[in-house]
């Protein structure tokens, strides 16, 4: 839609006084020239209402001039709004457990749960162009990556995990609070944790619930992905399902178990649905200033004016 509008339309009140012009400059009937009336004379005389019209064009010509010269101060403008489609990415943080029981290999064949989980990770970055970061942890959470849009990056530091980096241990609260901190302060709209873990969590402190409920105070769902048979998990399988259950529940995301890698794909795939970018429409404005047109307008009613003022029916003074 688009609109005319004024910038400055107090200016426009100057265009009361030109009434006020009017008055100071129109004709007035004065003893002229003593001029012989001939033939010649009566072939350029204008007469009755055409030569009243031609006497006070002039005048008129340069009121309209000085009017358009009053719009053009008043900055007139045309305002054209729309509605653009803008594509929202996501803020994703992936949580990688790397404590020793990553070594494990009862997920594939000669390949550690470690492997596993990066390779399926790598697939998932692959059909992403979000803001991304990572953060890994073991007996202590670590942010090796902030929230980055470079995907070489992205891959890279996810490639380079390893076990044995971190001291020994499971701390979900710190990958949990680690993770948020780093989406607290993000601008977008939606924001996911994605925690990678095969163990319980085991360390003193910071309890998984309640760095659950910071990261939803601060809008960040988390995805907790348990990878690893039951049986390897043995006792702590329970305990460690609660922790991730509740810890999904909490922030409003959800909680995935792999055994082997075709589940783990498929739990990467219906993140990578839940957590589709938005198509957000967004109200712009334009503006585009016409001030030029008026003062064209004015430029040429003047030389009218002047034209008519010096042709052989113009008025002196």
């Amino acid at each position: 839609m688009v609109n005319f509008e004024l910038a400055q339309p107090s200016w426009l009140f100057l265009l009361a006084l030109l009434p006020l012009w009017w008055l100071w400059v129109r004709p007035r009937s004065t003893s002229g020239l003593m001029v012989g009336r001939a033939a010649e004379a009566d072939g350029l005389a204008l007469r009755h209402w055409l030569g009243r019209t031609v006497e006070a064009l002039p005048y008129w010509l340069r009121g309209a001039a000085v009017a358009c010269l009053i719009v053009a101060l008043a900055q007139p403008q045309l305002v054209r709004t729309y509605q653009e489609p803008v594509t929202e990415g996501v803020g994703i943080v992936l949580a990688v457990d790397l404590s020793t029981s990553m070594w494990a290999e009862d997920m594939a064949d000669r390949t550690t749960r470690l492997d596993v989980a990066k390779e399926t990770l790598q697939r998932f970055l692959a059909s992403r162009t979000d803001d991304i970061g990572l953060v890994s942890f073991a007996g202590e959470a670590l942010t090796r990556l902030p929230l980055t849009s470079d995907g070489y990056v992205t891959r890279a530091a996810v490639d380079a995990l390893e076990v044995g980096l971190l001291i020994d241990g499971t701390d979900v609260a710190g990958a949990i609070a680690a993770g948020g901190a780093l989406l607290r302060d993000s601008p977008h709209r939606a924001k996911v944790l994605i925690l990678v873990t095969d163990g319980a969590h085991n360390r003193a402190g910071l309890l998984p619930t309640l760095a659950a409920r910071a990261a939803a105070a601060y809008g960040v769902r988390i995805y907790s992905v348990a990878i690893g048979t039951e049986e390897a998990a043995g006792v702590g399988s329970a305990n460690m399902e609660t922790v991730l259950t509740q810890a999904a529940t909490i922030t409003g995301g959800r909680y995935f178990r792999a055994t082997d890698v075709a589940a783990l794909d498929e739990i990467y795939a219906e993140i990578d649905r839940l957590t589709e970018p938005s198509e957000q429409f967004v109200d712009r404005i334009e503006i585009t200033p016409v001030g030029l047109w008026p003062l064209l307008v004015a430029m040429v009613l003047l030389l009218l004016g002047a034209g008519l003022r010096g042709s052989r029916w113009g008025v002196i003074p």
